[in-house]
């Protein structure tokens, strides 16, 4: 695995020379070119954060929209490690894990705002029960509503449920928990790395990130790692924050629906058997097929709809080809 790209640090934190346990918290935030978010979740952090003690650590990838120039303006005690290129999500989060000097480690995406006492609820939670590992929040989407992003770990059954749309008429559970499980504390199996804190044990424990995966899906595989290690992972509703969504991602759909489909692989070459993998692949090739067919539907029949579909077929096609020779068009 190649080592990271040099890195250029500056931190101007009082207690820059502490010592591992110095916090109580350290949020890592990893951007790329999400400058305007990136003070957003800063400024949320600190203003609602009272009780724990905790650093902010902001790992840039190589950003060219002014993020570093802004953080150093606005925010002069956030430690600030920039790299010279864009290593990823998981690599860029492990630079930050290993700068960090707190008990626990906190990741936040940049398209995230903190609701008041988020950071806090969630240490709480981890000091008052020590078999738990990591602890997520409820995460809202910008109309408030919550996100339906606590899941299941992936296997044929949850597969056939979400890509062969058997899940609506209730043949097969999807991925997503049922809305019911939403609204209380509950053991997890994984949740979404857009807000996870997670015990500095358990990452010494079970390892970081693994690099492998570059965007995606390195949060369903640290969920497993950390599950199997026998760390319990909850749920906890009473810690909340918005997560918009798409802030890094969304100016290259295609490409980011490609990189979630090999994250998604990955995960099933880890984690299950070559036949398993085998049946896994069938059927998202049969669900890029049947929705290349639905969209090109879409596309003759609503001009109003053209953009989109067209999007939208270019990306199941990408996938398609991708899962059968391995190719990438992209």
């Amino acid at each position: 695995m190649p080592l990271p790209a040099p890195l250029r640090t500056m931190s101007t934190s009082p207690g820059a020379a502490s010592s591992p346990g110095s916090f109580d918290v350290s949020v890592i935030i990893v951007n790329w070119n999400t400058r305007d978010y990136l003070i957003d979740v800063i400024a949320s952090l600190t203003a609602t954060t009272k009780r724990a003690s905790v650093e902010i650590i902001v790992v840039d990838n190589a950003s060219v929209d002014g993020s570093a120039d802004a953080v150093r303006e606005r925010f002069p005690t956030v430690r600030l490690i920039q790299n010279d290129a864009n290593l990823g999500f998981a690599k860029a989060n492990n630079i930050g894990f290993r700068a960090a000097r707190g008990r626990a480690l906190c990741l936040v995406n940049t398209d995230v705002v903190a609701i008041d006492g988020v950071i806090d609820n969630l240490w709480e939670y981890l000091l008052s029960h020590p078999t738990v590992g990591a602890v997520g929040p409820r995460q809202l989407n910008r109309e408030g509503l919550t996100r339906m992003n606590v899941r299941r770990f992936p296997n044929l059954a949850n597969a056939a449920g979400d890509f062969l749309w058997l899940k609506k008429p209730g043949l097969l559970p999807g991925r997503a928990e049922h809305a019911s499980t939403y609204d209380h504390t509950h053991p997890a199996q994984v949740l979404s790395g857009a807000f996870l804190m997670v015990r500095q044990e358990v990452v010494d424990e079970v390892g970081p990130l693994d690099e492998e995966f570059f965007f995606y899906g390195e949060d369903t595989d640290w969920c497993r790692r950390i599950h199997d290690a026998g760390w319990g992972i909850v749920y906890h509703p009473s810690a909340e924050a918005v997560h918009f969504g798409g802030g890094s991602s969304a100016a290259f759909p295609v490409r980011y629906y490609l990189t979630m489909e090999k994250a998604d692989y990955l995960y099933w070459r880890k984690h299950h058997r070559a036949s398993e993998r085998a049946v896994y692949a069938a059927l998202k090739v049969a669900h890029h097929v049947i929705s290349m067919v639905a969209w090109s539907g879409i596309w003759m029949t609503k001009p109003t709809r053209r953009d989109l579909a067209r999007l939208k077929i270019a990306g199941h096609a990408i996938n398609t080809t991708w899962l059968v020779t391995r190719r990438s068009l992209i």
